[in-house]
């Protein structure tokens, strides 16, 4: 495919090729509109699932683009003031129950990728076999557990804010491994705990059209359930063997505590890249959100923050943000959310922000307003 080119001064980059993605969005939005059906059977052979989101997104910045994932080439701000590229996408999910033991899962995603493009892709294709009913065992391409919403970061309708805090879920780009996981679970009493050790590999294309191959993908993770207190815990490591810095580390934390009537959590990620001189480049990033449930309304406020932890002579990469909005479940399966953001840029830094015109006063502050609608079927 050919590599994207970065903007022009005072132009707005071509659209993406969008139309199938509309289409698809349609034909789910009415599917998720359908008054609900009788419950399929438990453990069915094979089940379809679904899922999207529809989204705008305007940003006050136009010297500079507004991302929630940085392999999105562009955003909102610089290539157009309302973008629908930030969080728009689809998704199928195919289960097939072979035995008792054995399943397979096929998840299919479309949504605005490096090379202006909605072309979908395999997310998550994997085989798992239980040797017991707390032990088992995958092999494929796996979702990587890095964070709180890791297997629902992409299924906006499992998310109460529009997003999660781009500070901390963009700190890290790979976020699925082609190769193996264990996973065990223990109960004690009402408290269940899932330990999960993996081991692989993963080539992921950036927006400069570049192939980065991460070896050596190694990681261990545990979540702790207790009522509606979860808490988990994360770390990993990868070798690149064609980019600078050559090794990457990764560790979080998070908690979640959701009893109904109201619900918070927090993250704290740290990411740590080391060259082949053994410089360290880190980073922080943590957030707090809290909402209250007023019927089908759900109002939250969300504060968060990422900052360099060591100083590599080169610009920092500096934010902290403040968010409110609401969550309106508007069916079973259909909600609509209002978000306003205020991204406070950090001194002598363009934040988050890409496509950066040049000359842009670096710090200051952006103002996004978030229209999405999320739904399943």
């Amino acid at each position: 495919m050919p590599r994207p080119r970065p903007p022009t001064v005072g132009r707005r980059r071509p659209a993406a090729t969008a139309a199938p993605l509309a289409a698809l969005l349609l034909a789910a939005l009415l599917l998720a509109a359908r008054p609900a059906t009788a419950a399929e059977p438990a453990q069915a052979p094979l089940a379809i699932n679904g899922f999207g989101t529809a989204g705008l997104v305007h940003s006050s910045q136009s010297g500079g683009d507004f991302v929630f994932d940085n392999l999105q080439p562009w955003g909102a701000g610089r290539s157009h003031r309302w973008s629908s590229d930030v969080d728009s996408r689809l998704g199928v999910q195919l289960t097939a129950n072979l035995t008792p033991q054995l399943s397979a899962v096929l998840q299919m995603v479309t949504e605005y990728r490096w090379d202006n493009s909605y072309h979908p892709f395999v997310n998550w294709a994997n085989v798992k076999y239980a040797f017991t009913p707390d032990f088992s065992v995958r092999v494929g391409r796996i979702a990587l557990a890095s964070f709180l919403a890791s297997d629902s970061r992409k299924v906006g309708y499992s998310n109460l804010t529009a997003r999660p805090p781009s500070e901390v879920y963009r700190l890290l780009a790979l976020r699925d491994s082609d190769g193996v996981d264990a996973v065990y679970r223990s109960h004690h009493g009402t408290v269940s705990n899932s330990v999960t050790l993996l081991y692989g590999k993963r080539t992921v294309t950036n927006t400069r059209g570049i192939e980065v191959h991460s070896t050596g993908v190694k990681g261990i993770f545990d979540t702790l359930e207790s009522g509606p207190l979860t808490l988990h815990a994360a770390y990993q490591q990868r070798d690149v063997d064609n980019q600078n810095p050559p090794r990457g580390r990764f560790m979080s934390l998070g908690a979640s505590y959701d009893p109904g009537p109201w619900f918070a959590s927090a993250e704290w990620v740290k990411a740590i890249n080391y060259d082949g001189k053994g410089l360290k480049v880190l980073r922080a990033a943590g957030y707090l959100n809290a909402g209250v449930r007023l019927g089908d309304f759900a109002p939250y406020a969300t504060v968060a923050e990422l900052r360099p932890l060591s100083d590599t002579g080169a610009a920092p990469v500096a934010q902290r943000s403040y968010a409110v909005g609401v969550r309106w479940d508007v069916a079973r399966n259909l909600d609509l959310k209002l978000q306003w953001d205020r991204l406070k840029l950090g001194d002598n830094s363009y934040g988050t922000l890409q496509n950066v015109v040049p000359g842009t006063p670096r710090g200051g502050h952006v103002n996004l307003i978030s229209v999405v609608t999320d739904f399943i079927f």
